[in-house]
């Protein structure tokens, strides 16, 4: 069978952002210069143009690449048959972690945290878009939740950020090889983690927190107020 004729620049081009990632994450992306990466691609530095016009370009394109891949996937979760809010919400965390473990996934996560800012600020690229539509999708989950009963009516926006905050903070921990007891254990993680959300999100009507065993009941206001001005006799 005959190869397709632009397979030779399909792979080339796939080498160039795979050396990409590589020199971005290693020496980051202002230590990175195009004649890096033509190098350890094997090419010479101006072929490096008919795929990418500049090095933003290319960082662009492996940004894209990374956003397209996660903002399908929760799109497919979000319109899957749910018939248990706890375990959709521990398959979103658990599959948060395995992207997470992913070497790729990894290298962008080091690329965006030692670089990520001082692009953003020098425009190259839209940090509030790029994290965008993530938040987006999950504000969409959030809705549908409340929609069909399983969360109570709260501002989706805020759900969204109480459920991604601490996968957020693993995350950066797991970057810097934390010494995290949670993080080898995703499933017992996820288990935790929405058990404690649901505790403020569930539709369920939680049971009011009472005193430990032989505190002593607080006094009302009016108590209060009296015992600040009561005398002593």
């Amino acid at each position: 069978m005959a190869r397709p004729r632009n397979a030779d620049g399909q792979r080339t081009r796939q080498a160039i952002l795979d050396a990409a990632l590589d020199l971005f994450a290693q020496k980051g992306y202002f230590g990175t210069s195009l004649r890096d990466v033509a190098t350890a691609v094997g090419v010479r530095e101006s072929a490096l143009y008919n795929y990418f016009p500049s090095k933003d370009a290319l960082f662009e394109a492996l940004l894209l690449a990374d956003q397209d891949s996660k903002v399908e996937r929760l799109v497919s979760l979000a319109e899957e048959r749910i018939t248990d809010v706890r375990v959709f919400l521990e398959q979103l965390v658990v599959e948060a972690f395995q992207s997470f473990l992913q070497p790729r996934q990894q290298q962008l996560f080091r690329i965006m945290m030692s670089d990520g800012i001082r692009l953003a600020r020098a425009g190259r690229i839209n940090l509030f878009e790029r994290l965008g539509d993530r938040r987006e999708r999950m504000e969409v989950i959030m809705r549908r939740l409340i929609r069909e009963g399983w969360l109570r009516a709260a501002d989706p926006q805020v759900l969204a950020m109480s459920f991604a905050a601490p996968l957020f903070m693993c995350r950066h921990l797991q970057a810097i090889d934390a010494d995290l007891q949670q993080l080898p254990k995703p499933a017992e993680f996820a288990r935790q983690h929405v058990e404690q959300f649901l505790r403020g999100a569930s539709a369920t009507a939680i049971k009011p927190k009472t005193a430990p065993r032989g505190a002593a009941p607080r006094p009302r206001p009016a108590e209060r107020r009296a015992g600040r001005t009561r005398q002593p006799l």
